[in-house]
């Protein structure tokens, strides 16, 4: 792939190219679009000589992070063969670090982040618990493998924690970023492969062994059971 085709088949996205917190790493997931798509490389510019960091994740997209030390713009460059891809470079707002302000207390968990067990057409929930994180916001970012942005429908129960759902169209690998105060929390982000799911009443059945009429006693018969448009 030259390098003119390259960036287009790269897309990035996450809390750590819109902004975050100095002394705390900034991450975000970059995604290829099909095969061959080109050499990745990253830099940051900005008040501080930020630590990068990337995570190939070994299904076509990588966790990145950068770890700024001083408050400030940054300037985050995603590039494809040397060259920035679309909307790179990315200006990102790194503010000081708050008192009691600890993102990594944040946990999130239920089935709407589990690898597997998620279904098309079916609510998927999970909980965001911050009660230990401090004073913060909580932001969800999330697509799917297609570059669609998931619609995280999130409600907050007074309490320090968060209700938080989607309802996934699409049999792909959704993934779900979650930022406490703009800083991604631990074990984010999570990749969910959405199942087709089951539809008994799409099953159908065939053949002489299942007609009304016509069988004989005591001699073989045969039918097709047809799953094609079942799931799974």
């Amino acid at each position: 792939v030259g390098s003119v085709a390259g960036p287009q088949k790269v897309r990035a996205w996450g809390p750590g190219l819109e902004g975050g917190v100095a002394g705390q790493s900034a991450d975000f997931v970059v995604e290829a679009i099909g095969t061959d798509v080109g050499t990745l490389g990253f830099s940051v510019e900005g008040p501080s000589q930020a630590k990068i960091e990337c995570d190939d994740k070994g299904d076509g997209s990588c966790d990145v992070r950068y770890w700024p030390t001083e408050a400030g713009e940054y300037a985050v460059h995603v590039l494809c063969n040397n060259d920035d891809i679309k909307y790179s470079p990315f200006m990102a707002d790194i503010k000081p670090a708050p008192a009691n302000f600890k993102p990594d207390k944040v946990r999130a968990y239920g089935p709407g982040l589990e690898s597997t067990g998620t279904v098309i057409n079916k609510l998927a929930e999970f909980t965001v618990d911050a009660k230990q994180g401090g004073n913060a916001d909580l932001k969800v970012y999330g697509q799917d493998t297609e570059g669609l942005p998931i619609d995280v429908k999130v409600k907050d129960n007074k309490d320090g924690t968060y209700s938080c759902s989607y309802s996934p169209k699409k049999p792909l690998k959704h993934t779900v970023m979650v930022s406490w105060g703009g800083v991604n929390i631990p074990k984010s982000p999570f990749r969910v492969n959405v199942g087709a799911g089951s539809h008994p009443e799409k099953v159908k059945v065939h053949g002489p062994g299942v007609a009304k009429t016509g069988l004989k006693a005591f001699e073989p018969t045969y039918f097709t059971v047809d799953c094609a448009e079942a799931g799974q």
